[in-house]
C-alpha cells in the first residue's frame, strides 16, 4: 500500500500546473513541459525526455489573446488558481479563466469564463519549430474535444498548437487535448482520448484508427450509374482484371439526386434495397463499395426545389419587397440595397441569381446598382415552380448555391434531414464508406469564417446516426474530420505534367499545413491548392507516409491521349511514375473511368496503362518489396521501371526520360546536350511530331499586344523588392515593327526564384482565339537568365482559373523568334508565383484555358537576378493558327553516329525505339502502325554528357517541331524483396 501511495504522488506531481518562484506558470505530465511569463509570454516547450525546446523562438509569442470591437488584446498576465489558468488583456477588459486538468500523457484545457463583449478568445497559441513529420521522435498536437472548439492544423503531428472559440458559437465549454509525445505513443494515446470524447461521435475506421484498417489503402474504379443488378456481376469482373478491390457510386445525373439521394426508379425500381443486393455480391468476391455524395448540396430538380421549394432552403441574405409583385411583373422592387448583388454565376462560383418568394423561385439577370433597389430581368417560376402574386412586406430570399445546386440552412431540420439520410443509406446497404464530395463548399452554408464548423456539424450528424464502421472520405479537410477520415487525399486529375504532378500531390499530402495562411481561409485544407516549388516538392514527396498518418492516395485518375496544345498523351513510362509512387507509398489509387472493354479496344494506350497497374498493385498488396527499396522508390523525379528478373522474380531498375523539343530543321534546338548517369548503353528513344504554327507574316494571324500602347497594360501583381516597368521601346523588331521593353529589378527581398511581376492587357471584349491556339513573338533578350511568361486568360468562372503560360528563358543576347505551342507545366514549379485564383496546382497541371473566350494576356517576369536590372524587348505578339505536319525519315546522331528511322510520321503519332527489334511506330491512341526492322548499328550513349543531333525530311512552309525523349536505363536495385517473399 505504501509503494503504491508513493508511486500515486510521483504521478500526480508530473501531472500538474503550478507557479514557480519567478510567478512563470509550468504545465507539464510526464512527456513535456510548457513554460509561460507572468506577462502571458511563452517561454518554452519542452520534450522532457531529451531537454530540447521546440518554442519557436524566432519571435516572440504570447499564449492567448482576445477580439473585442474588432481589436486583438493580446494576454498581458497569466497566474495559475485553485486549477485554473487567470488570463488577463489589461484594465478594464478582464479575464478569461480556462480550467486545466490532465493525465500522465495528456493536459485538458476548458473554457471557464471568457470577459464580457468578447467576440472570439485563442485560448493557446505555441508556434513550434518541429516540421510535423514521422520522422521526428517527438510529435504535438492539439485536440478539439466538441464542435464548437476551433483548431486549425490537422492531427496527429502539429507545427502550431492553436485552438480559438467564438461569442456566436458559445465559450463556455470550449475544450481541447494538449498532446507533446514521443512519435511512437501518438497515436495509441490520441485513440484512448478519442475512444472516451463524450462530444465527438466516435469512428474506428478514420483517424488513429486508420493505419489498422484496410479500407484505406484500397484502390477504387469509379461508377457513374451503371453498376445496377443486371451488371454487378461484369463490375466485378472488370474489378478483377484490373486489380481494383473497390468501387465508388458517385451520385448525380440519372443515378441518384444529390439532396433526397433518391435513387432513378426506372433503373432500379426497387430503390436502395437493389444496392443491398449488389453488396452482398461484391462483399463476396472481396470488392467493397463507397457510397459518393455531395454532402449538403441539392440538386435543383429535386422534390426539395420542384414545384414547391423547401422553406428550409439555405439563403445569402433577404429582401423585403417594397411594392406588390403580381404574376406577371418583370421586375422586384425592394427595400434594401442591391448594389452588392452580383449575377455572375458558374461551377466554382458562391452565388446564385435565385430569389425565393413563399412558394415560388424568380431568376434575375440584373440588378440596380442606386435607388429605388431592382431585381431585374426576371424568370417566373423557376426550376419548375408556380408563378404567384406576391404582398408588400414578403420576404425574397436569396438562395444560396454553389456547384450549380443549392442548399439547406445549416440550422434547419432539412440539415440534419440529409445527414441522417446518408446514414440510413449507408446502414440499409452495408456500404463500406463514405465519400463527401462538394463539401469543400462548405463556406456556403455560413460564410468563409465558418466552414470548419457547419461541414463538421453535418459530418457529426450523419456519424451519430450510423450504425456500421465504415472510412470515410472528403474533398477537402478540417481538424475534426481526420477522425473519420480513412486516407487521404483524393485530387482532380492532371491533363499534362503527370509526373511532376504526382510529385507535388505527394509532397502536398505530406505536408498540408504548410502553407496555412495567417487568416482563416475557406479553401485552406482543399485539394490542390499546395503552393510549393522544387525544394518543398522535393524535401517532402520523398517522406515516408507524413503528417496526418493516414494511408495516403493517389486518385483520382483518367487517362488521356495526344489533344494539343493544352493536353498531354498519358505515356507508359507516366503510369509506371505514378504506379512506382504508389508502391514506394502504398497508397492506393482511383481511375475516374476509360477502362470499360470498349474504351480499351478504341484507346490501346489506355490498355497498356491498365495493365501496368494491374501489376504493380498487385505486388503492393504483397508488400514485395523491401524497406530500403520502397525508400528508393519514393525519391522525388527519380524513375523506375519494373521488370522481371531470371528467376521469376521482380524487381525494379532506375530509368530517365529526358524529353527535348526540336523548334524546326536545323534551328539550333536541333543539336543538344544528354546526359546520360548510368554505364555505357545503346540509344533508345522516343519521337513524337508536335503541331507546328502558321508563319508569323501569314495574313490570318491575330494581334494580341503591338506595344504602341502600353497603357493598356496594368502592373497587376508583383513580389515584394520587385519593381518593373513596360513602355514602348525604341528600338523596334528586325522588319520594322514597334517592339515594347520590359525592365525588371530584384532589391533582394525576394528569392530569384520567386521574384515576379505581371503586366496584364485585359480586352475590352472577349477575344475567340479557338483557331490561333499558337503564339508567334520576337523577342530581343539581354542575358539575364530572367523567365519571360506570355499567358493568355479565359474569365475565371468558365475556366477555373486555368493559365496558358508559354516560358522563354532569357538566356540569350540579340533577337530571336520563338513559336509557343504547348501550355506549360512540370516547369512552373521550378519558381513561386502568386495564388491568383482558387487553385494553385491545378491552373497549371489539370485547368485548361478555353481559347473562345480569351479575356486578357499577361506579361510575367520571374526568376529575377538580386540587384541587377534586366531588360527585354518584346516584339508584337501575334496568336497564329495550328497545322498537323508530317515528317519523313527522322534520325538521330549521337557521337558522330547516326541513324535513320524509315517512316512517315504526322502530328500527334510516335515512335518508340528500344533496340533493332523493338521500333514501333503508334498512333495517337497506341495503335500500332508499324514495325520497323532496323539493320544500322545502333549509336552509343556513353557515361556523361553526349552530343546529339536531330534531323528529318519535312514542310518547308512552316517549322517541324518534335519532341524526342533519350530514355537510359541502370542496373538493377539489390535486395529487392521482401524477406517474407517466397
Amino acid at each position: 500500500m505504501k509503494n503504491f501511495t508513493l508511486l500515486f504522488l510521483f504521478v500526480f506531481a508530473l501531472i500538474h500546473a503550478y507557479a514557480n518562484e519567478h510567478k512563470d506558470v509550468i504545465i507539464e505530465n510526464n512527456y513535456f513541459r510548457y513554460s509561460v511569463g507572468a506577462d502571458g509570454t511563452n517561454l518554452s516547450f519542452v520534450d522532457k525526455s531529451t531537454g530540447t525546446d521546440f518554442l519557436d523562438h524566432r519571435t516572440t509569442s504570447k499564449i492567448a489573446s482576445l477580439v473585442i470591437d474588432g481589436q486583438s488584446l493580446v494576454a498581458e498576465s497569466v497566474s495559475y488558481q485553485r486549477g485554473q489558468l487567470e488570463i488577463g488583456f489589461g484594465s478594464g477588459v478582464g479575464k478569461a479563466r480556462v480550467k486545466i486538468s490532465g493525465e500522465p500523457d495528456r493536459m485538458v484545457f476548458r473554457v471557464v469564463s471568457v470577459p464580457d463583449r468578447a467576440e472570439s478568445f485563442t485560448i493557446i497559441n505555441i508556434p513550434l519549430t518541429l516540421d510535423g513529420q514521422p520522422y521526428e521522435a517527438f510529435s504535438a498536437c492539439v485536440l478539439s474535444m466538441n464542435l464548437f472548439t476551433h483548431v486549425r492544423q490537422l492531427p496527429p503531428l502539429q507545427t502550431h498548437l492553436w485552438a480559438q472559440c467564438y461569442a456566436r458559437f458559445g465559450f463556455e465549454g470550449a475544450e481541447f487535448v494538449l498532446l507533446g509525445l514521443p512519435q511512437e505513443k501518438n497515436l495509441p494515446v490520441i485513440r484512448d482520448v478519442m475512444a472516451n470524447a463524450k462530444d465527438i461521435p466516435l469512428s474506428r475506421e478514420g483517424g488513429a484508427w486508420a493505419q489498422l484498417n484496410k479500407e484505406g489503402y484500397g484502390s477504387y474504379l469509379m461508377n457513374f450509374g451503371t453498376l445496377t443488378e443486371e451488371t454487378v456481376d461484369e463490375w466485378i469482373e472488370l474489378c478483377k482484371s484490373l486489380g481494383f478491390n473497390q468501387i465508388d457510386s458517385h451520385g448525380g445525373g440519372d443515378f441518384f439526386e444529390f439532396g433526397t439521394l433518391e435513387l432513378n426508379q426506372t433503373k432500379w425500381p426497387d430503390g436502395w434495397a437493389s444496392f443491398k443486393r449488389i453488396n452482398e455480391k461484391l462483399h463476396a468476391n472481396g470488392i467493397s463499395h463507397i457510397f459518393h455524395t455531395y454532402a449538403f448540396f441539392i440538386d435543383k430538380t429535386s422534390r426539395y426545389v420542384t414545384p414547391v421549394p423547401h422553406e428550409d432552403l439555405g439563403y445569402a441574405g433577404t429582401f423585403t419587397l417594397a411594392a406588390p409583385l403580381d404574376k406577371a411583373a418583370d421586375e422586384v422592387v425592394v427595400n434594401e440595397s442591391t448594389a452588392d448583388i452580383s449575377t455572375v454565376t458558374g461551377f466554382h462560383t458562391e452565388n446564385s441569381v435565385t430569389l425565393r418568394i413563399g412558394d415560388e423561385l424568380i431568376e434575375f439577370t440584373g440588378v440596380t446598382k442606386t435607388a429605388p433597389y431592382k431585381f431585374i430581368g426576371l424568370k417566373r417560376g423557376a426550376n419548375g415552380t408556380v408563378p404567384a402574386s406576391h404582398q408588400v412586406g414578403s420576404i425574397g430570399y436569396h438562395l444560396s448555391e454553389r456547384f450549380g445546386r443549392f442548399v439547406p440552412g445549416p440550422n434547419t431540420k432539412l440539415f440534419d434531414e440529409i445527414a441522417k439520410k446518408h446514414a440510413d443509406i449507408v446502414n440499409q446497404c452495408a456500404f463500406d464508406g463514405i465519400y463527401l464530395d462538394a463539401i469543400d463548399g462548405s463556406a456556403v452554408l455560413g460564410g468563409k469564417d465558418d466552414f470548419w464548423y457547419y461541414g463538421s456539424k453535418f459530418i457529426f450528424e450523419m456519424a451519430r446516426h450510423l450504425k456500421r464502421r465504415v472510412g470515410m472520405e472528403m474533398s477537402s479537410m478540417v481538424h475534426h474530420w481526420w477522425h473519420y477520415r480513412s486516407r487521404w487525399q483524393a485530387w482532380d486529375r492532371p491533363v499534362r505534367g503527370y509526373k511532376r504532378f504526382v510529385d507535388i500531390h505527394l509532397a502536398s499530402i505530406k505536408a498540408p499545413s504548410l502553407f496555412l495562411p495567417d487568416q482563416i481561409a475557406s479553401n485552406e485544407w482543399e485539394h490542390g491548392i499546395w503552393r510549393g516549388h522544387s525544394p518543398l516538392i522535393d524535401k517532402y514527396a520523398g517522406v515516408e507516409n507524413g503528417q496526418t498518418k493516414l494511408p495516403l492516395h493517389l486518385g483520382w485518375w483518367g487517362n488521356q491521349t495526344w489533344d494539343p496544345p493544352q493536353v498531354e498523351p498519358t505515356f507508359p513510362d507516366d503510369i509506371e511514375y505514378l504506379a512506382t509512387k504508389m508502391i514506394a507509398n502504398n497508397a492506393g489509387f482511383s481511375q475516374l473511368g476509360g477502362v470499360d472493354s470498349a474504351t480499351l479496344a478504341k484507346n490501346p494506350l489506355f490498355k497498356q496503362a491498365a495493365n501496368i497497374l494491374k501489376q504493380y498493385e498487385t505486388l503492393r498488396h504483397q508488400h514485395y518489396f523491401s524497406d530500403s527499396v520502397l525508400s528508393r522508390l519514393r525519391q522525388p523525379g527519380k524513375e523506375f521501371t519494373l521488370f522481371k528478373e531470371l528467376d521469376g522474380g521482380w524487381n525494379f531498375r532506375p530509368i530517365t526520360y529526358r524529353k527535348h523539343k526540336v523548334a524546326g530543321n536545323g534551328h539550333p534546338t536541333a543539336s543538344w546536350v544528354v546526359a546520360n548517369e548510368f554505364e555505357k548503353q545503346p540509344l533508345m528513344l522516343r519521337i513524337e511530331p508536335l503541331m507546328s504554327v502558321k508563319s508569323y507574316d501569314d495574313p490570318s494571324g491575330i494581334v494580341l499586344t503591338d506595344f504602341s500602347d502600353t497603357q493598356q497594360f496594368d502592373k497587376a501583381i508583383r513580389s515584394t523588392g520587385v519593381s518593373a516597368s513596360l513602355a514602348t521601346a525604341t528600338e523596334r523588331t528586325g522588319s520594322g515593327e514597334v517592339a515594347g521593353v520590359l525592365i525588371g529589378k530584384n532589391e533582394g527581398a525576394s528569392p530569384r526564384e520567386g521574384a515576379y511581376v505581371n503586366f496584364e492587357n485585359k480586352y475590352d471584349s472577349i477575344v475567340n482565339l479557338s483557331g490561333h491556339q499558337g503564339l508567334g513573338v520576337w523577342v530581343k533578350g539581354d542575358g539575364g537568365g530572367q523567365l519571360l511568361n506570355l499567358s493568355v486568360r479565359s474569365p475565371l468562372h468558365i475556366s477555373h482559373g486555368a493559365h496558358g503560360d508559354h516560358f522563354i528563358k532569357i538566356d540569350f543576347t540579340g533577337w530571336k523568334y520563338f513559336e509557343l505551342v504547348e501550355i506549360e507545366s512540370s516547369a512552373i514549379s521550378d519558381y513561386m508565383w502568386p495564388d491568383d485564383s482558387h487553385f494553385y496546382v491545378y491552373d497549371s497541371y489539370r485547368h485548361t484555358v478555353d481559347f473562345s473566350a480569351i479575356e486578357s494576356l499577361q506579361l510575367w517576369y520571374n526568376n529575377l537576378p538580386e540587384g541587377k536590372e534586366v531588360k527585354t524587348i518584346i516584339g508584337p505578339v501575334k496568336a497564329l493558327p495550328l497545322v498537323s505536319t508530317t515528317i519523313k525519315n527522322p534520325s538521330i546522331t549521337v557521337g558522330g553516329k547516326k541513324i535513320v528511322f524509315p517512316v512517315t510520321m504526322e502530328s500527334g503519332m510516335y515512335l518508340e525505339f528500344r533496340s533493332a527489334d523493338d521500333c514501333k511506330l503508334y498512333g495517337s491512341k497506341g495503335e500500332l502502325i508499324q514495325e520497323i526492322h532496323l539493320t544500322a548499328d545502333i549509336p552509343e550513349l556513353q557515361t556523361g554528357n553526349n552530343e546529339v543531333q536531330f534531323s528529318c525530311e519535312g514542310p518547308h512552309d512552316v517549322n517541324p517541331r518534335v519532341q524526342v525523349t533519350v530514355i537510359n536505363e541502370g542496373a538493377p536495385l539489390e535486395n529487392a524483396h521482401n524477406s517474407t517473399i517466397k
